[in-house]
């Protein structure tokens, strides 16, 4: 019997995504759910792949997903065909010794139909659109990050990154913690003025002079949360944060970089690495989604075909101005 095929975005080398339409639809084991994807995100990690390729090829990317269930194994009784869900990777909790993640080390959601371990699968509110349901993994992350760093409310906030995972921390920030404020340090204009529309005490540009004539009259940070994660960003944080503060790295490097270890013994400043997030994450942004009032325009800019990806990939990598925060694929 001849296997169906269906429409995939194809990642086959550093800064090369084919679209097929041939490409084998997914089989589902008894514990697995195939889901019918409506939306999947671009995610800032999906853009270094794109550029450095981290994993192996060839590979269909994406895991911001939304759709409904199309078919249920065996030994999924959760979960109904023709539900709404989102599926992410609980990276959190892996299987033992087996490397899993949609759109890392199995295919993800940049195609008509993606398989899922039934944990993956999160059923979602009628009130949740699929548009703002993408956005639940990126407040999953940061929900990982505030249960990571331990804020409470009324903290002094800077955030290095205004993208779509900068601009959700700060959204989160303003929903669940009440800061004293909230900096935002990005080099493009257009996520500056997206950051302060979205409530940001300031932002500015990425120069250590000018970041600290704005925090003079604030007061040292004391959490840094960056989501950029650069030799320049980690190296501002720790000059810039308050003796004893908090600084949590969101953002992704690949390679080693020169680190001032002796700030971090001479400020006493605790350092949080934060990658991915487990169910309890995913549940509370779904609820930080459903109960609060969260404007997914802000955060997404347009939604594009998955025909077109490779253009829409060269787009966040060519050089010149910003004038977008999240793309969305419309499967």
């Amino acid at each position: 019997m001849r296997r169906r095929t269906i429409k995939a975005a194809v990642f086959k080398d550093i800064q090369k995504i084919v679209y097929r339409e041939d490409y084998p639809k997914p089989i589902i084991g008894p514990d697995d759910v195939l889901v019918k994807v409506y939306y999947c995100g671009i995610c800032g990690s999906d853009i270094t792949n794109f550029k450095y390729r981290m994993y192996q090829v060839p590979l269909v990317m994406g895991h911001e997903i939304s759709g409904e269930v199309a078919e249920i194994g065996e030994n999924v009784s959760e979960l109904k065909v023709g539900e709404k869900v989102v599926c992410f990777t609980v990276s959190l909790d892996p299987s033992k010794g087996v490397l899993r993640g949609l759109g890392t080390f199995q295919d993800g959601g940049f195609a008509e139909f993606v398989k899922a371990p039934k944990e993956w699968v999160f059923k979602i509110p009628q009130k949740i659109t699929m548009k703002e349901a993408v956005l639940i993994e990126t407040f999953a992350l940061a929900h990982r990050a505030f249960k990571l760093s331990q804020i409470k409310a009324e903290e002094r906030v800077l955030i290095f990154g205004g993208g779509s995972v900068g601009l959700t921390i700060l959204k989160a920030l303003k929903i669940h913690k009440d800061p004293n404020y909230i900096v935002v340090v990005e080099p493009e204009e257009f996520l500056r003025k997206k950051a302060i529309e979205m409530g940001a005490t300031d932002a500015v540009a990425p120069r250590r002079a000018k970041i600290k004539k704005t925090i003079k009259s604030l007061g040292e940070p004391t959490f840094i949360f960056d989501c950029v994660g650069n030799q320049e960003t980690l190296s501002d944080s720790i000059f810039l944060i308050k003796r004893g503060g908090t600084i949590v790295l969101e953002g992704i490097h690949k390679g080693s970089i020169p680190f001032p270890f002796f700030m971090i013994n001479s400020k006493e400043v605790t350092l949080k690495g934060c990658l991915g997030h487990d169910s309890e994450d995913i549940l509370t942004a779904i609820d930080t989604i459903t109960n609060n009032e969260v404007d997914a325009h802000q955060i997404i800019s347009e939604m594009v075909s998955l025909k077109d990806i490779q253009n829409v990939f060269e787009k966040y990598t060519k050089p010149g101005e910003r004038d977008f925060v999240k793309i969305l694929l419309e499967i």
